[in-house]
Formats: C-alpha cells, sequence, structure tokens
C-alpha cells in the first residue's frame, strides 16, 4: 500500500484499532463503544504531544496589546493579557529585541515604557511580540510521522485501558509512545537551525586554571571564557 500521511483523527483511531483488534468506526462520534474510548485518548494525547516540545507546526509569532491597567507588580510597568489560545510561551520581544519579562495573574508583564517606577502620565508601550504553541495550530496535519506514531500509541494504550481493562498492556504501551516521542524531538530538532554553545567562565574556572589560553587563537565573546 502507498504511504499514508499524515492521518486525520478517525483515520488515527482506526489505525490503532486495527492494532488492538477491535472493531474500527464508521465515521466520527458513530456512537461506538470504541469511539467513546479512543476519541477522549486521542484528544488528551494530542494536548501532551502538543505541550510536550515546541514543534514547528505548533508555534506561531503573535503581537500583543497592552492593558490600560498596570501590573500589580511595580517592577513592571506594563500588563499584556496573553491569548487565549496559548498553550506555551516560549520567547519575548520587546521593540524586536529579547528582554527581561514575566507571567502575573494570566498577564505578560514587562518594562515597555522605561522601566520602575511607572511613569506618572502613562507613555505608549513599545511592541512586544512573543513566540508560543497555540491551540489553534494544534491539527497534526504537519506533525513529522514519527509525532503521528507516538499519538497512535497513546491511542492504543487508551483503548487497552477503557475498552480492555488491562492496565499492563496500556502501561507499556504508553511508555512505548513516550519513547517515540523522544526520537520525534530530536528527530525534529535535526533540522533547525544549530544554536552557538554558551561558555560559562563559572565552569571554565572549575575545569582549568587561570589564565585561559585562546583555542583558536582570535576567538573572542562567548567562543573564550577570557
Amino acid at each position: 500500500a502507498a504511504f499514508q500521511w499524515p492521518l486525520d483523527k478517525v483515520e488515527l483511531i482506526n489505525s490503532a484499532l486495527s492494532q488492538t483488534g477491535d472493531d474500527l468506526v464508521a465515521v466520527a462520534d458513530d456512537g461506538s463503544e470504541e469511539w467513546k474510548v479512543a476519541s477522549p485518548a486521542y484528544e488528551r494525547g494530542l494536548a501532551y504531544c502538543c505541550e510536550n516540545h515546541s514543534w514547528s507546526w505548533l508555534t506561531d509569532v503573535r503581537t500583543l496589546a497592552p492593558s490600560p491597567t498596570a501590573p500589580t507588580d511595580a517592577q513592571f510597568d506594563t500588563a499584556y493579557p496573553l491569548p487565549d489560545d496559548l498553550v506555551h510561551l516560549i520567547m519575548v520581544r520587546l521593540n524586536g529585541v529579547p528582554c527581561v519579562w514575566d507571567l502575573l495573574n494570566d498577564q505578560l508583564v514587562v518594562n515597555a515604557q522605561g522601566g520602575p517606577p511607572a511613569p506618572s502620565t502613562p507613555t505608549t508601550p513599545l511592541p512586544v511580540t512573543i513566540k508560543g504553541i497555540f491551540s489553534t495550530n494544534s491539527d497534526p496535519t504537519f506533525a513529522t510521522p514519527t509525532v503521528i506514531l507516538a499519538l497512535q500509541g497513546f491511542v492504543m494504550s487508551g483503548v487497552y485501558r477503557g475498552l480492555h481493562s488491562d492496565t499492563a498492556e496500556a502501561d507499556k504501551l504508553w511508555n512505548g509512545a513516550m519513547a517515540m516521542l523522544r526520537e520525534a524531538r530530536s528527530r525534529h530538532d535535526q533540522q533547525k537551525p544549530k544554536r552557538a554553545m554558551f561558555n560559562s567562565r563559572m565552569t571554565a574556572v572549575r575545569h582549568g586554571r587561570k589564565p585561559w589560553n585562546q583555542t583558536p587563537p582570535g576567538w573572542s565573546g562567548t567562543g573564550n571564557p577570557n
């Protein structure tokens, strides 16, 4: 048979049911016991897969609008309500540059008006953009085949637990899906740009003696702890 990927929800659930020896579902929400067990397992498994890693098919960049009310933490001067579909926050930029930020009362707080103390007359906050994982992007259409296989493992685990009352096999399949998800993370990150290594001065002190020799000669910045 031809290689089929990606799979929609019904196709993935039927793929899982075929492996557990259960009847396939005809359509979504067909009222069968198989659907009643497999559908929640799919949704919970998908949510877990989505939050588990910064998958490229889940991430997005959004611009936030400031709240008219100042943060209760006086160390920050501006609060930004978080998007309702935000699952996990990865990065915050103030005027295009990484900045110090925190989460408070389900809001993002930063110093977008110059920092504390807050100005007596509020100024226009600098633009804030965030990178994050958003639930509206959770359709696994663009997920990798390894992520889909891990998700199928989570569904099969739910089927064994809910239809067969076989907790031992369910646990075995869950652990297998977890291992598959770890492999998916590794494979996914292989196609991302390489990041520069950060060299800690403290680590260098612990593992060597001063003065440090430049290796290779001419390195500077994070390439040399001097």
